[in-house]
């Protein structure tokens, strides 16, 4: 009997990573035992014994390496009168067992097209990911499996065995069987008055006896198979039911744990005390968890080594592994235990963030539809805009989602509490710049299945965001309409981060190329600076098939002071390379060359991990779950949080806010006829102001001013003049422009707030 052994490196899960298991291939069933950590196996002990039960094939130098350490550690143990105890694992008074074994007689062998050592094994419920030390090394386990599933011929090694039995075997199945011995004594019969000589009655009965001990020995092996499956069905619905149960006691515990902290925060920022204890042993617990680490003596695994919740999907280089709820939670955990630290130690929580605390409650869905919404035809619209003036053309707001583009803005600081752990890291380490790559890449997670175009924003018009719950607040406005241009600035606990952008389109029939040519600069308050630009998001399928967005291209992210940046691509979707969809991949270079050891990857619109020295790997971001009502729009969580007009917010806020824009405002409460009645008001009444300001006095922006020759793409070409936020407090917005009011046939005038709307429909009642 031959026996295939060799060591090769298995995945997993995303927390443990890849590990070396020695794996034995034996009678069709392949078992792995672990070669590292205190329930390692004794490979020499085994090896031993199965030199004793067959030819045994090493395949690879690891394993002639392995059993070397054993043989070298029990001459050395010899020597020193510490001799291995004959029950140590793996010796030779206790068989060594296997952390898990698979049937190949079920099991599906193929190789990786990508890495030419991967290869996996399928049983229709796990994937095994495996690698070889070299091409050669595949190739052999490769052939050794396929060979090893195909040697029966359909027939189980039970079956096998027992049509290989010697003739005792034969006797004592038949002896026991009276109908079977009381046909054959019939043919007997029937063969004798026919005068059939000895030696072919003999004949026919051994041929009967075989055929017959053939038959009993499947059904055998075929009962024995079924009894096995069913042991399976049963352990796998005890484990199924005990994951269950452990993930929803463990989620359970974090959320308490999760409110606790909260509210301990709370009370703490109240009450101006220090630190928390809990949240300090919490955070240094989740620090120090060594089943982050890969490789280490401390290293935990379970039993069954997580393979019955792998994900079956894999990737070209590097299988991206979705975590576990409890693994996500942990680090959720950890770090807002971390961010709580943060406010109640350091003391920097500025004036502004304190007057607004407590926040708002805030919504969960969208208001219901007033009315019924209507289909509408592309290419009805298309065949009236035929000989027309395309600038004088106004596209109905079925196309429109009821955000603006100035509120897309606010969507790239969902994830802002990156910012907030980037600013706990030393300036210019490795870790913060990729603290802030997960951040620029978690921007586009909002942007999956939205395929309805925000609104335009006027000229003028403004939008703000006040968060006391994370910590920041932002301010954002059009400031030139040809070419459109849009300048935000934001600002947290310990980080300014600002911006602009000219957005540029190209129509290509089937798709729209959207390339957004600006800078944002991310300013941490120990001086820290890191620029970066957005990569170009295209609009497919526009005529015909299902539209679905995508980004795609290179995003730089620059600490000019250290030479330090983050290298993130973004892969555009192909039909040649479907898995990769969504795929961003990144590394770190130091004034031209790469940093070692150290690399991201992840999807943008579902998680980014790091990859640190050693083969660890960290969870950076990971997008938050889906709203318990999703729009027609797909909105977000929080984007559906964006338009929300809260108690107190009202009186407070710029004239020129989009908040008050009648038609956005319309489309949200679903009252789509007077949504396009308000549209079209608008636009016109923005032309007749172009046109005034044309003859006269240019129309400027109120909150941001030009920066002399500035160059876009490579400086800001816009920047903060400040007064906002002050006018804000007084509730007095002297120079504001009524952008919304009911005046359609002269220019915008300047005026108080009582000259402008006072509510998102106007003074229409």
């Amino acid at each position: 009997m031959q026996i295939v052994v060799g060591v090769l490196v298995k995945y997993v899960n995303i927390g443990k990573g890849w590990h070396h298991r020695l794996f034995v291939l034996q009678n069709g069933v392949l078992r792995y035992y672990k070669v590292f950590g205190p329930t390692r196996v004794n490979v020499h002990a085994l090896l031993e014994s199965l030199r004793q039960q067959g030819d045994v094939v090493l395949i690879g130098s690891e394993t002639g390496i392995s059993e070397n350490k054993w043989i070298r550690s029990a001459a050395q143990q010899a020597k020193d009168g510490s001799c291995l105890s004959p029950t140590a694992r793996g010796g030779a008074g206790k068989p060594a067992t296997p952390q898990g074994e698979y049937h190949l007689q079920v099991a599906k062998v193929s190789e990786s097209d990508a890495d030419y050592r991967k290869f996996y094994l399928e049983t229709g419920t796990t994937t095994m990911r495996l690698r070889a030390e070299t091409k050669a090394d595949r190739n052999a386990w490769v052939a050794y499996l396929t060979a090893a599933k195909g040697a029966w011929g359909d027939v189980t090694p039970e079956v096998a065995q027992a049509l290989t039995s010697p003739a005792e075997s034969s006797a004592r199945i038949t002896s026991g069987d009276n109908a079977f011995l009381e046909e054959l004594e019939a043919v007997r019969a029937r063969l004798a008055e026919r005068g059939a000589s000895a030696e072919v009655v003999a004949y026919v009965e051994d041929v009967l006896v075989t055929q017959h001990q053939r038959y009993h020995a499947w059904m055998a092996a075929e009962a024995d198979k079924r009894r096995t499956l069913l042991g399976l069905v049963r352990s796998l619905e005890n484990e199924k039911r005990q994951l269950e149960t452990a993930m929803v006691v463990e989620s359970t515990l974090v959320n308490k744990a999760r409110c606790g902290n909260a509210i301990g925060s709370r009370h703490s920022l109240e009450a101006g005390e220090g630190g928390d204890s809990e949240v300090n042993s919490e955070q240094s617990d989740a620090d120090a968890d060594p089943s982050i680490e890969e490789g280490g003596a401390g290293a935990r695994e379970d039993s069954s080594d997580d393979d019955a919740v792998d994900d079956a999907r894999y990737y070209d280089a590097r299988e991206l592994q979705r975590p576990s709820l409890t693994q996500s939670d942990d680090l959720d955990a950890a770090g807002m235990a971390a961010d709580g630290q943060l406010d109640r130690d350091s003391g920097d929580m500025p004036q502004w963030l304190r007057e607004e605390m407590p926040p708002p409650k805030r919504r969960e869905r969208l208001p219901p539809p007033a009315q019924q919404e209507r289909s509408v035809s592309l290419w009805a619209i298309i065949r009236e805009c035929v000989g027309k003036d395309l600038t004088r053309v106004c596209l109905p707001v079925y196309f429109n989602e009821p955000l603006s583009a100035l509120q897309k803005l606010a969507e790239d600081l969902e994830y802002s509490n990156l910012l907030d752990q980037a600013a706990a890291e030393p300036p210019g380490s490795e870790f913060r710049i990729m603290l802030i790559a997960a951040f620029a890449v978690s921007g586009y997670s909002g942007t999956a299945g939205r395929t309805s175009k925000p609104f335009n924003p006027l000229l003028g018009e403004t939008y703000e965001l006040i968060c006391a719950e994370k910590g920041f607040r932002m301010l954002a406005e059009k400031v030139c309409h040809h070419p459109t241009i849009i300048a935000a600035c934001s600002e947290g606990r310990r980080w300014k981060l600002e911006g602009d952008a000219e957005l540029k389109s190209k129509f290509w029939g089937r798709s729209i190329e959207l390339t957004p040519h600006g800078l944002l600069r991310l300013t941490f308050c120990d001086g820290d600076e890191y620029t970066w630009s957005k990569v170009v998001t295209s609009i497919n399928n526009l005529i015909i098939g299902r539209i679905y967005v995508d980004h795609g291209g290179v995003m730089r992210i620059r600490n000019a002071a250290t030479g330090l940046t983050c290298k993130l691509r973004f892969r555009e979707h192909s039909f040649l390379r479907s898995h990769n969809e969504h795929e961003v991949r990144g590394h770190l270079e130091r004034n031209g060359e790469r940093v070692a050891g150290l690399a991201l990857y992840g999807r943008w619109d579902e998680a980014m991990y790091a990859e640190l020295p050693g083969g660890a790997q960290r969870l950076l971001w990971q997008k938050n779950p889906a709203p318990p009502e999703p729009t027609r729009y797909n909105l977000t969580g929080w984007a559906i949080q964006l338009n929300e007009l809260t108690p107190g917010l009202e009186e407070r806020l710029a004239p020129t806010d989009c908040r008050l824009r009648p038609d956005q405002h319309c489309l949200e409460l679903g009252q789509y006829d007077q949504a396009n009645v308000e549209k079209q008001r608008l636009e016109q009444k923005q032309r007749a102001a172009r046109k005034a300001a044309d003859r006269g006095e240019p129309i400027r922006p109120r909150w941001f001013h030009a920066v002399p020759g500035a160059v876009a793409g490579e400086q800001q070409t816009f920047v903060y003049s400040g007064g906002y936020w002050e006018a804000r407090a007084a509730r007095e917005w002297p120079i504001v422009r009524d952008i919304f009011g009911q005046d359609m046939n002269g220019p915008e005038g300047l005026g108080s707030p009582q000259q402008s709307l006072g509510s998102p429909m106007g003074k229409q009642g």
